[in-house]
């Protein structure tokens, strides 16, 4: 064997007439691994994908209905839609009573910027029904429901027949364009609550009802203590549908409040727990929701799959065509009719999404440092950032420890605003006792904002 010259260096073999590298033959031993471990790695991406989608197309399969509208718009998710959300009123055993709407809500979803809004209609809004004339509202489902092949030709169901002329009548109400119909009845309503565990709401006053409706027409007493509370499905429901404490206005805001909080109790389960609740619905929504958003649809699934990434339930817009919002024209016993110019604006506004111009809420910052003057020159100094404050006071507490945020009303987007500039803890509900509600938002100093 020739002699190995000394300048050769230790990664090189000599064989007398050639210097080899041998690095490189170590290197290609690891290639074919590597190519395989990728190749195993896209196949089960892969596979995962198909047995997803597979399981999507499989649970929506029962729930999508061809949309009846002669004209339907085609709806998808990646541009935004408005989703007219039905609630039904379906009394079991009882088929003489008839299917009415007891709730409409239009949902506008923008997967970008991963923004949400809800508009709620009063069922007494009185407005125009094709062949029945001036009705109040939930009657358009109602007939629809009943005259679904005389009104969307033969083959169309009644579900399809009450969507249809749902949808059309509100985009005649709203001058809104609707994109797709969601129904769903009371039992699938405390069915998804009941699948994901229950959700928390904060109940903003007492609610006492003497007179709530039960399924064999009766009535019974119901209460709810202010304050946040745990709530099943059939507990939630009753939440949502009481009216006789306050009014049918007051019903619509606790309606969006729970929508909200079963999107909050989603968003805050882990993957697992999602999945368990997607195979509970998967036996309980069929036979009460329908929908005709093409929910097995690609752009659908990646529109939803954004969302659920990056959403932040606080900020979804919440209006409702009431008094405070719409100038009522007349009313005629117990129907209403809205200003158009008001409805028109309101809408202009529900489309636009909710900002901090929007909210316009008050902010009362109170001192509970012992420190004289601070929360005063916390409130100069917010008014020059350009916040809306209210003249400054002190806290029910001499001392407070930590400094904290109190969005009592609901005003994300200045809140969050608020937090990110003074580096407090934020918390949205009441603020503490003691406290008067005199703005929307109460900025407590504790020991930590003393210089």
């Amino acid at each position: 064997m020739a002699k190995r010259p000394s300048q050769v260096p230790e990664d090189f073999a000599y064989t007398g007439a050639t210097i080899v590298q041998r690095r490189p033959a170590v290197r290609r031993r690891w290639r074919p691994l590597v190519r395989s471990m990728l190749l195993v790695l896209a196949g089960m991406v892969t596979a995962a994908f198909v047995l997803g989608y597979v399981a999507i197309n499989r649970f929506s399969a029962p729930l999508v209905l061809r949309d009846a509208r002669p004209a339907a718009p085609p709806a998808s998710l990646l541009g935004g839609v408005n989703i007219l959300l039905i609630g039904i009123d379906a009394r079991a055993g009882a088929p003489q009573e008839g299917v009415r709407s007891d709730t409409l809500i239009v949902m506008r979803i923008e997967p970008i910027p991963r923004q949400i809004s809800m508009l709620s209609i009063p069922r007494d809004t009185r407005t125009a029904i094709r062949d029945l004339g001036e009705r109040k509202i939930n009657a358009a489902y109602s007939y629809g429901y009943g005259a679904a092949a005389l009104l969307y030709g033969e083959g169309t169901t009644a579900e399809q027949g009450g969507m249809a002329l749902a949808a059309e009548t509100v985009e005649e109400l709203l001058g809104l364009r609707i994109d797709a119909t969601l129904q769903i009845n009371f039992e699938g309503f405390a069915a998804i609550i009941d699948a994901i565990g229950g959700i928390t709401v904060d109940v903003p006053r007492r609610i006492v009802d003497n007179a709530y409706p039960t399924p064999d027409f009766g009535t019974m007493r119901v209460e709810f203590e202010a304050g946040p509370q745990r709530m099943d499905g059939a507990t939630a429901l009753i939440y949502a549908r009481t009216r006789h404490a306050d009014s049918d206005f007051g019903r619509s805001e606790r309606q969006q409040q729970v929508i909200r909080a079963i999107v909050a109790e989603l968003r805050a389960r882990g993957p697992i727990d999602q999945v368990r609740a997607f195979n509970m619905l998967y036996t309980t929504l069929p036979g009460t929701l329908a929908t005709t958003l093409p929910l097995a649809r690609l752009d659908t699934i990646l529109a939803l799959a954004w969302l659920a990434a990056g959403f932040d339930p606080d900020t979804i817009g919440r209006y409702q065509i009431s008094p405070e919002s719409v100038p009522v024209f007349r009313e005629e016993g117990s129907d209403l009719i809205w200003d158009p110019v008001g409805v028109r604006d309101l809408v202009e506004r529900f489309l636009a999404g909710p900002s901090e111009s929007q909210e316009q809420a008050r902010i009362q910052v109170l001192n509970g440092t012992g420190v004289a003057g601070l929360a005063r020159q916390v409130t100069e100094q917010l008014q020059d950032a350009g916040f809306n404050l209210l003249a400054p006071g002190d806290a029910p507490e001499d001392v407070v420890e930590r400094s904290v945020i109190y969005d009592t009303t609901g005003n994300p987007h200045t809140s969050r605003r608020l937090a990110e500039l003074l580096g407090f803890e934020l918390r949205r509900g009441p603020p503490p006792a003691g406290v008067a509600d005199q703005a929307e938002i109460i900025v407590i100093l504790g020991q930590d904002a003393v210089p």
